[in-house]
């Protein structure tokens, strides 16, 4: 199908000021910019009022299965393009075994089937089509796990041997690169030895490194430079994930975070900060425990919570680690059916609501629960988040993952959301700047090749919207709501959405990463 992008105004993904041109697509790609008569077997687009901009490229999210299961959150709010297995997770290597540690299941508990290795995930994308191009980094606790299982050690030399391995293959068939999730199970048990050796490694496939950082609490100062120490001893690419600095004790660290980035810069240690619009992240409950209460996963946690001294070291320990409080985190995903009156509510609610201290509410949760609760947790500060977003670095992204309940509203409504109340109302950046924030920055960072731009034989992923009237009514009460002001999204020169609404067949591909040479 050829079309014919004509009348709108022009946001390239450079960060160049916005003109008035046309956008040809053929095969798939870009083949004409400016002034184009109408061809006669071209479908029109009238974009009369309309901005005609780079496709998204979300370099974190955490739809490894939700693009296999074709579902619409992403595509609808302009994310054309999306690199999966961050955190440290990914779908792969699980060597036929069950991963039993209760993040991995929060984050792909819909799975029915386990991928002994990246090569197979990307035969299951091609087979099944995608809305989004989909490109994957291999997860350092998914590895670890399949080398070592979840116990609270260093590794000795044939378990690194064969962390080594899983790595080698998940880059040979295409992985990015590699993903730590450090104040995770197990990959908070690594340590520096074994963090360097696999960046060495992902160094020699020209790949990269991003990094869920060790704290983003009390200790998130030494947590950078444990991820920029790892860029400047092994040269790889460094990109800190989501960065913020957690609950309001912290807010204070933000500038000097910044620095110790900025200075790395200078000092030529490749670095890149990927951050999402909303003052709330969102996880597992588990992550406010201390490491050593979920050594063995979900069965250990467990285990422990039903000790009653153990409980009240955990309980101890977990208030005693608190940045923010209880009232500032909510539950947003439970799976039983008998707990869910609290969805929605903060554990200072539940703690009142069962007669219990709050910690010790969200231990009871867990241990009903299975040791999974989802929640919602309000961490930054409005003046931190403006001062990451509008870094030169910093890429938007989603960390999108979509769960029952109510899960986080950056599932279904980022991008929307960053462009109509930080860009529009707030007038945090120029337009063109957010667009290059969402675009074309992502994609040099991570080498999408063709991608990230509108220019003469790109690819055609392209995003059309109302500058006037794009937005979200998604929030945390309501997540699930469809974004605003989006007319067409375009997937390889295919119409993916118009006028809100999916149409025709997924158009994504599986982004695979060359080897150098």
């Amino acid at each position: 199908m050829r079309l014919l992008l004509t009348k709108g105004a022009l946001i390239d993904g450079t960060g160049a000021p916005a003109r008035p041109a046309d956008v040809l697509v053929e095969e798939g790609r870009i083949r004409a910019i400016g002034a184009i008569p109408e061809p006669g077997d071209a479908r029109v687009l009238d974009c009369t009022g309309l901005v005609v901009a780079p496709g998204v490229s979300d370099v974190h999210s955490h739809a490894d299965i939700e693009t296999l299961e074709h579902r619409p959150e992403k595509i609808r709010q302009g994310i054309t393009t999306e690199i999966v297995g961050n955190c440290g997770f990914s779908v792969f290597p699980t060597l036929g075994q069950e991963v039993e540690h209760n993040v991995y299941q929060m984050l792909f508990g819909r799975n029915q089937r386990s991928w002994g290795h990246a090569g197979e995930y990307f035969a299951d994308l091609e087979a099944s089509g995608s809305y989004t191009n989909t490109a994957v980094l291999a997860g350092h606790n998914t590895i670890r796990t399949a080398a070592m299982g979840l116990e609270q050690r260093h590794a000795d030399r044939a378990e690194m041997r064969q962390m080594a391995l899983l790595l080698e293959a998940s880059l040979e068939q295409g992985a990015m690169g590699l993903s730590t999730g450090l104040n995770e199970v197990p990959g908070s048990y690594g340590d520096g030895a074994e963090l360097r050796a696999l960046c060495r490694l992902v160094r020699e496939y020209d790949g990269y490194y991003t990094s869920h950082l060790r704290d983003y609490k009390f200790g998130i100062l030494e947590a950078v430079e444990e991820a920029l120490a790892l860029g400047r001893s092994t040269g790889v690419p460094v990109q800190l994930s989501h960065l913020q600095t957690v609950g309001s004790r912290n807010w204070d660290k933000m500038d000097r975070v910044l620095e110790l980035v900025d200075k790395a810069v200078r000092e030529g240690v490749a670095v890149g900060i990927d951050a999402y619009p909303y003052l709330a992240g969102s996880c597992n409950l588990t992550q406010f425990l201390p490491g050593w209460a979920l050594e063995g996963g979900a069965a250990g946690l467990l285990q422990r919570l039903a000790e009653p001294g153990t409980r009240r070291r955990i309980a101890a320990e977990t208030d005693a680690g608190m940045a923010n409080t209880w009232a500032d985190i909510a539950v947003a995903n439970l799976a039983s059916a008998a707990n869910q009156q609290y969805l929605g509510q903060t554990i200072a609610q539940i703690g009142t609501a069962r007669g219990q201290e709050p910690v010790d509410a969200a231990l009871s949760l867990l241990a009903e629960e299975q040791g999974t609760v989802t929640i919602i947790s309000f961490n930054q500060s409005e003046a931190n988040l403006r001062k990451v977003l509008s870094h030169p670095l910093t890429s938007i992204i989603t960390d999108g993952l979509y769960t029952e309940g109510r899960p986080h509203p950056r599932t279904f409504g980022t991008y929307p959301k960053f462009l109509g109340d930080y860009v529009r109302e707030k007038g945090w950046m120029p337009l063109e700047a957010a667009m290059h924030k969402t675009s074309g920055l992502p994609a040099r960072r991570f080498g999408l090749a063709d991608r990230g731009s509108i220019e003469v034989g790109n690819w055609a992923d392209l995003v059309v919207f109302a500058p006037h009237e794009i937005g979200t009514r998604s929030d945390y009460l309501n997540p699930n709501q469809p974004p605003q002001g989006i007319s067409w999204v375009l997937v390889n020169g295919q119409i993916a959405v118009e006028a809100g609404q999916l149409v025709g067949a997924p158009a994504g591909q599986p982004i695979r990463h060359d080897r150098p040479g």
